[in-house]
């Protein structure tokens, strides 16, 4: 009798693991605390998954570190399709800035697909005199030193957005950071530090209630939101990018046809009328791409990223 119920067993998991994937639960580590852009898209795509697979996708927030203690779980996690990650382009800027952080991102992880991107713009006070980016890149050559822009925090693509604009513009913008956008961003409001970085997001209610001017975005092309926002790049530099992603990955070493599973039932999310419409709802842009593009953009923002930090000799320790 006992044998015939190992038997069973042995017959019951034999057909489970043969079922196409998923056949259970899919464990959604999302790289950030409830409540931001990174945990919203994390649990948008979670739902919309689960709808299309028929398995449930949960979200599990593990904030830290900027995001470095999701990361290190999902890389430790079995490479079975099982465990994968809602993070952003912080997995790679830390890196690239130089921090210890507990995992190599391109050794220790499998790109899926990337599905939304957040500009960043640059803007400042009202009372601040500069109207377009020409006039503030001329204020700051006249007086070096003398101006400061804030940001969401040290070693985060806001920073280095800032910094990138030093190297390429040759001014001298002093960097003031701050715990969090929030705090920077009031004030930025007050007149405190006048000008600033920061993702769209952020500033959009600020911008419509007349309390603060942008100046320009930080993407290669103009945004569909802001038609008349110039980019820095057209502003006089071109070139200048410093556009965060938001996407998906498992543990280096998931079987290829799930990896390509996973990414095809998010790409084909993303356009989707009401998924497209909550990523905008956060002044962010659908960006359905896939495994190679996602691993190209990861090469891209750290080789870009670890020459803005070496070049301005910032120091995040």
């Amino acid at each position: 009798m006992r044998t015939v119920a190992l038997f069973a067993l042995l017959v019951a998991f034999a057909w489970a693991h043969a079922q196409p994937y998923p056949n259970r639960p899919v464990r959604l580590v999302i790289a950030a605390a409830p409540g931001g852009s990174t945990d919203v898209l994390g649990r948008v795509f979670a739902q919309r998954l689960a709808e299309r697979t028929g398995q449930p996708f949960v979200p599990e927030n593990r904030g830290g570190g900027g995001g470095a203690l999701a990361a290190e779980f999902v890389a430790k996690a079995p490479a079975d399709g099982y465990t994968i990650l809602m993070s952003n382009d912080q997995l790679v800027i830390s890196a690239a800035a130089g921090e210890k952080v507990p995992y190599e991102p391109f050794k220790d992880f499998a790109p899926i697909a990337v599905v939304a991107r957040g500009p960043v713009v640059l803007g400042v006070h009202p009372a601040f005199p500069a109207k377009s980016v020409a006039d503030l890149v001329a204020l700051a050559r006249a007086n070096p030193g003398k101006y400061a822009f804030s940001s969401c925090g040290n070693g985060t693509v806001l920073h280095l957005a800032g910094e990138l604009l030093n190297l390429q513009a040759r001014i001298d913008l002093v960097h003031v950071p701050y715990r969090g956008c929030a705090p920077a961003m009031a004030d930025a409001v007050s007149g405190q530090v006048p000008i600033f970085f920061t993702v769209l997001g952020n500033a959009a209610a600020f911008e419509r209630n007349g309390k603060v001017r942008l100046l320009g975005v930080a993407t290669s092309q103009r945004i569909a939101s802001h038609p008349d926002l110039p980019t820095i790049a057209e502003s006089g530099f071109p070139g200048y990018d410093a556009y965060p992603w938001f996407g998906m990955l498992a543990p280096a070493g998931t079987p290829h046809e799930i990896v390509q599973r996973l990414a095809a039932e998010i790409m084909a999310a993303v356009p989707v009328r009401e998924v497209s419409e909550r990523i905008r709802g956060f002044s962010l842009e659908p960006t359905p791409l896939g495994p190679e593009a996602l691993a190209e953009l990861m090469k891209s923002d750290y080789d870009k990223w670890q020459r803005v930090v070496r070049e301005a000799n910032i120091k995040l320790e």
